[in-house]
């Protein structure tokens, strides 16, 4: 028990560190494609190959690390990132850039995926939301320390931000070799869990899925282009500084994480999940809209705030619901969900890039109005459906 409950401290501690580590170039980057010359659409090019990079990773090393263990893929993804983030920031040419970034997008799952795995292992049914709770808050805490960090430091030069992101990857897979162990699960269950993996989707997937799945991909298709292009405008329209990005993007990042904590427990409380889910996505639909009508820097920024803090309840709405909607075969669905969710942000980051120079302010319209589509979809759901499909059999 004494080893389970060291493993859960630092398997946290080490979330805190990752997430703050792989978030240090967000805030540098606009400056770097500046600085390089490189064409507006590189941006949300770049995002996209790393997405890619991500989608392809994440159930190769999700399987990989079940056969072979948890620890070589944490310190295979960390290091892997963080050669892949050198090779980003210290190159000048596009084509050897990509590769870079899809090296950097399917290392850094390696990581992210193994370590989601690596809680579930040392977790016990009891306890699994409590960790998962404090998992979440390390991540968001970590990403926003992360960009601020990462701001400051590479203020004046990009280069110092993604050196540093570098050398805190090899202490990363460092910390991860010295502090944490191999974690004991039963290998007999992995080769049954393999074979089950070829099953019908039509056996559990419903209509309210689909349409769970559709507003999925519009989400994410929004969320992505917010990110890839908000931290452009605010360099390259709104002229402002790396340091003033990176204390943005930790500001919403800590704002988004305390909404969610307190008001998504109590709206529960009140209403049914999913009419709360359906005003969260209106409202997001409305605060992009917001940020397309607003000419003043401070209304821009303050309905980007407000996009963040319900994009932050729409996220956990989004995987409670779809879990409650389904009839089981969890692997199967969250497979598709991370397909969805990769569809969203290729295709997001991807039209957010090249819409960006016929005007600044396009992808977000672009991606209120997909929003829009999407609440118009989900609107006949009814809330009776989170209970009624309890009763569903499959045959």
């Amino acid at each position: 028990m004494k080893i389970k409950e060291k493993s859960l401290f630092f398997i946290i501690f080490l979330t805190l560190f990752s997430s703050l580590t792989f978030n240090m170039a967000h805030p540098v980057t606009p400056m770097f494609i500046n600085k390089l010359g490189l064409p507006t659409f590189m941006f949300g090019l770049f995002f996209a190959t790393m997405s890619i990079g991500n989608f392809i990773g994440s159930p190769l090393f999700g399987s990989l690390s079940d056969k072979k263990g948890r620890l070589k893929f944490l310190i295979l993804g960390a290091v892997g990132y963080g050669i892949s983030q050198l090779g980003f920031g210290f190159n000048t040419n596009p084509f050897i850039i990509l590769i870079f970034r899809f090296t950097g997008g399917f290392f850094v799952v390696s990581y992210l995926t193994t370590s989601m795995a690596y809680l579930t292992d040392v977790t016990t049914k009891e306890n699994r939301t409590k960790y998962i709770t404090y998992y979440a808050a390390a991540n968001t805490i970590g990403g926003a320390l992360g960009s601020l960090l990462g701001g400051v430091i590479g203020n004046n030069n990009f280069k110092i931000a993604f050196f540093s992101q570098f050398i805190l990857c090899l202490i990363l897979g460092a910390l991860v070799f010295f502090l944490l162990e191999e974690p004991h699960r039963e290998k007999s269950l992995n080769s049954k869990t393999i074979k089950y993996e070829k099953i019908s989707y039509s056996k559990f997937l419903n209509k309210n899925l689909l349409i769970m799945f559709i507003v999925v991909i519009a989400f994410y298709f929004a969320a992505t282009s917010y990110n890839s292009s908000i931290n452009y405008y605010i360099e390259d329209v709104l002229n402002l500084s790396p340091t003033f990005i990176g204390g943005f993007l930790a500001f919403t990042g800590i704002l988004g994480f305390t909404v969610n904590l307190i008001f998504t427990p109590l709206m529960a409380k009140y209403f049914k999940e999913i009419n709360i889910f359906k005003v969260i996505t209106i409202c997001l639909s409305i605060a992009l809209g917001l940020m397309v009508l607003s000419n003043n820097v401070i209304l821009f920024l303050s309905c980007a705030v407000i996009f963040s803090s319900f994009a932050s309840i729409h996220i956990p709405l989004q995987q409670s619901i779809i879990t409650k909607l389904s009839n089981g075969n969890y692997g199967s669905l969250m497979g598709i969900f991370n397909s969805s969710k990769a569809v969203g942000q290729v295709t997001g980051s991807l039209l957010s890039g090249f819409i960006f120079d016929l005007g600044n302010k396009l992808p977000f319209l672009l991606s209120s109005v997909i929003i829009c589509i999407a609440f118009i979809i989900l609107l006949p759901t009814k809330p009776n459906v989170l209970t009624d499909n309890k009763e569903i059999k499959i045959s």
